[in-house]
């Protein structure tokens, strides 16, 4: 029967204020918080050989930037070297492949690829090519491989762009994060909007599949009104995917956020405004929201797997990928398997001396057994992907109780039916997809962990 909840009539930013609390992004469970020392070279050996005809999802991690943007919590090295530092890295990446080919009874063959970094276009056109030979050498590239890589626009060129797409670069990803100069300056990323224009045509020209831009609200000096100018452009250039994320200020886990001045951050509610705003300016011209953080427009495979429930997560966030294995190489980089998540060590030092050791450079992962648990992660994964699941409802008498209170607030729909549970979340809950996920996470109850929503 159905919830008999009455639906509340708060304003999105009311909710938003409302279940603003730590939560994680859910891309993967358990959570990357989990992993530990205990997994390291021989579980990652063991899971490699088993054999496989499946394709895999290959992650490479470039992690050289030019220069540091001061919001920037990812695993990054700085420096101007340029192949002083590129040429010994490519040459760790081909030795951590042989490993790992050397661990694979078979060859694989390459559904989807993804560079991501750090900066992977701060290697030239050489190194590039060097790469992509590397990956060729020890996989096989399926005919319609999704290849996708983010780059930085600053640094973009036209004869870059379409060599990245002669070598079979389909989908591709920049940051705008905010187009304001002010903002830029106090993040210390200073791209003027003219290059972002021009970025945006050489990409068009070279006929990518897909178009991705990043944005962040929450900077410093941020403002409604600077935002909204940002959010014009974004409509202006019309992507096919827009990443938006709320900026996590977390100067004692970041020191070089420490550069930016707490003063200088706009207030919960100016940040709730922009997030607004833009969801209003993005649903009113084409695009769908995915999840609280995601946009697509409605002919993008990325929407039409979720309006056809397809959707599937990974530490790269939404995929249109189904349940490919993930294997990550280069520091930082995460594997995902059924029963395994393999993360490389952080450090590059450490990185190089593992795979000149001849040892897969693994830190610390997690194996996951228990079948109450891969149960809850499949069940977080149709809340996160499908926006829906069925449960039972003398298991999850809990659960269905919390429940209760988003569908007052009208983010989910419930129903019961001969001891079964079906949870439907709304166009409205979508926004706070992470909190409903959380629901099925004992783990987040205990304690909250993760990036607070907004």
């Amino acid at each position: 029967m159905p919830s008999i909840a009455t639906p509340s009539r708060l304003s999105p930013i009311e909710l938003l204020l409302k279940y603003d609390q730590p939560v994680p992004r859910y891309t993967s469970y358990p959570t990357a918080a989990a992993f530990g020392p205990a997994v390291g070279a021989a579980q990652m050996a063991a899971q490699l050989a088993q054999p496989s005809s499946d394709p895999l999802s290959l992650y490479v991690h470039v992690p050289f930037c030019r220069h540091a943007c001061w919001y920037c919590g990812c695993n990054r090295v700085t420096t101007q070297l340029g192949s002083t530092v590129v040429a010994p890295y490519l040459a760790a990446l081909a030795k951590e492949l042989e490993l790992v080919s050397a661990a694979m009874p078979q060859r694989r063959r390459l559904a989807q690829l993804h560079w991501g970094g750090g900066t992977p276009n701060y290697l030239n056109a050489e190194e590039t090519q060097t790469l992509w030979g590397l990956i060729a050498q020890h996989f096989d590239l399926e005919p319609d491989l999704e290849a996708s890589i983010e780059v930085n626009p600053e640094f973009l060129s036209r004869d870059h762009v379409l060599q990245l797409r002669s070598l079979g670069f389909n989908r591709i990803s920049f940051g705008i994060q905010d187009a304001d100069p002010e903002v830029q300056r106090a993040v210390n990323r200073l791209v003027p909007v003219e290059q972002l224009r021009r970025a945006m045509d050489w990409l068009r020209e070279a006929n990518f599949d897909s178009v991705n831009v990043d944005l962040i609200c929450g900077l410093p000096l941020q403002t409604p009104e600077r935002f909204q100018t940002t959010l014009e452009l974004v409509r202006q250039l019309r992507p096919d995917r827009i990443s938006l994320f709320s900026f996590a200020y977390l100067p004692e886990l970041l020191p070089l956020q420490r550069k930016i001045a707490a003063d200088d951050l706009p207030s919960q509610r100016e940040r709730i405004t922009m997030l607004e705003a833009a969801n209003q300016l993005l649903t009113a011209n084409g695009y769908d929201a995915i999840g609280m953080d995601h946009y697509a427009l409605r002919g993008d495979s990325l929407a039409i797997a979720a309006r056809e429930g397809k959707l599937h997560r990974n530490f790269q966030g939404y995929t249109t990928g189904g349940e490919l294995e993930l294997l990550g190489v280069g520091p930082t980089a995460i594997s995902q398997f059924t029963q395994l998540f393999a993360q490389n060590h952080r450090d590059l030092k450490a990185y190089y001396r593992a795979v000149e050791a001849g040892q897969l450079p693994v830190e610390r992962g997690l194996e996951v057994r228990d079948p109450a648990v891969l149960e809850r992660r499949a069940i977080i994964k149709a809340v996160m992907c499908q926006f829906q699941v069925s449960v039972e409802l003398d298991r999850f008498a809990g659960e269905w109780q919390q429940l209760q209170a988003l569908a007052a607030d009208g983010l989910v729909q419930l129903n019961q039916q001969g001891g079964i549970g079906t949870l439907r979340v709304t166009t409205a809950g979508r926004w706070l997809i992470r909190t409903i996920a959380a629901v099925f996470d004992p783990q987040q109850r205990q304690q909250a962990r993760g990036s607070r929503l907004v």
